[in-house]
């Protein structure tokens, strides 16, 4: 089956293979939480990370740019945040943490292609309908990490999501 990440508003995309798709959020998690400061930087990382195949199920986590949670206020830190996030998961953040090696020729692509997607983004593309449905969903669960203080697996230096630890479900 697979995952499709895309800017459907400029018709483009990208796909991969669920294991791909599993390694992709793996990375991009790792560096993120690494680099995110902000309450903004680290749930967009948290958003990436409820992509969750494990719980969500196999091949049902591709997404559209737009449809992630930008804050309009701070949208060009934001997408200075990811970039440089993508760029990190290519220096290899946080890959200490994993138990395989992830095969460089199939996920460089994929994060130069999410690369090129999200220096597509403007403010104008976005669907902040259902970034705030996201974001209202998640503070109206007590024992969301985003009202938590956005806690840490103790194993892996990442984001808890709702869903627990993306590397300890995979």
């Amino acid at each position: 089956m697979g995952n499709v990440i895309s800017l459907e508003i400029c018709r483009q995309h990208f796909s991969m293979s669920n294991g791909l798709t599993s390694v992709f959020i793996s990375t991009l998690g790792l560096s993120g939480t690494y680099l995110a400061k902000t309450d903004d930087e680290k749930r967009i990382i948290i958003w990436l990370l409820e992509k969750d195949q494990s719980t969500i199920g196999i091949g049902s986590v591709g997404f559209d740019i737009c449809e992630m949670p930008w804050n309009v206020t701070n949208f060009n830190e934001i997408k200075c945040f990811l970039l440089n996030v993508i760029k990190g998961a290519k220096k290899r953040i946080g890959w200490e943490f994993l138990d395989y090696q992830p095969n460089e020729k199939l996920l460089f692509p994929c994060l130069d292609q999410f690369y090129e997607l999200i220096s597509s983004v403007d403010t104008s593309m976005l669907n902040q309908t259902v970034a705030e449905e996201w974001l209202n969903d998640a503070t109206e669960i007590p024992s969301d990490p985003i009202v938590c203080g956005y806690p840490r697996c103790q194993k892996h230096p990442m984001f808890l999501t709702v869903f627990g630890c993306y590397l300890c479900n995979n």
